[in-house]
């Protein structure tokens, strides 16, 4: 051997072999912590479309009372009949009206009335009956008979119940005095 060579001595390759292990470490760290996030803004984002709809279901669907009205049999009689017309309210969906709730209440009496015979009953003033089911566009008169007589004077709440969406009040009094008329505006 000559005594100018030199031996030259490096570690650089087990510090390159260590580095590339802590890298892939990293990465394979990466890797799971991105497949976490993307899963859970996945579910998050699946969980705020449904909260959405839900809350769009509840605001939009709400009916919308464009009149009260009572009716008697004959000018010396009080009113029996409450007719209340209703609407969907803008951007509504359709509601079953089968599975809507009317509560009355005149201070001395309190009736809940569902649809059907011996509560309430529908017709269709505009639009057509898809089994109980009110669309946009469709007027309909929710009828239901009292246990006793409405008299004069007399303040009155009555909320609508929907299956989804919030109650809608149709509160009125009735007037001094009826008159002649055998149907009256009450509101």
């Amino acid at each position: 051997m000559k005594a100018n060579q030199k031996f030259i001595t490096t570690d650089r390759a087990e510090v390159g072999v260590g580095t590339l292990i802590v890298f892939i470490a990293m990465v394979l760290v990466a890797a799971v912590a991105a497949a976490v996030l993307i899963n859970t803004t996945g579910t998050l984002q699946q969980r705020a479309q449904s909260t959405g709809k839900e809350a769009t279901q509840e605001v939009a669907s709400n009916l919308k009372v464009t009149g009260v009205y009572g009716v008697r049999n004959d000018t010396s009689h009080d009113i029996y009949t409450v007719n209340t017309q209703v609407e969907l309210s803008a951007g509504a969906l359709p509601m079953d009206l089968t599975k809507l709730i009317i509560r009355y209440s005149d201070g001395a009496n309190v009736y809940t009335y569902s649809y059907g015979s011996p509560g309430f009953s529908t017709s269709w003033v505009r639009g057509t009956n898809n089994s109980g089911v009110m669309a946009s566009g469709d007027l309909v008169q929710l009828s239901f008979n009292l246990g006793t007589l409405l008299a004069p004077r007399t303040s009155v709440q009555v909320v609508l119940i929907p299956e989804t969406g919030t109650p809608v009040n149709a509160d009125f009094k009735t007037p001094p005095t009826y008159g002649t008329d055998t149907t009256i505006t009450l509101r």
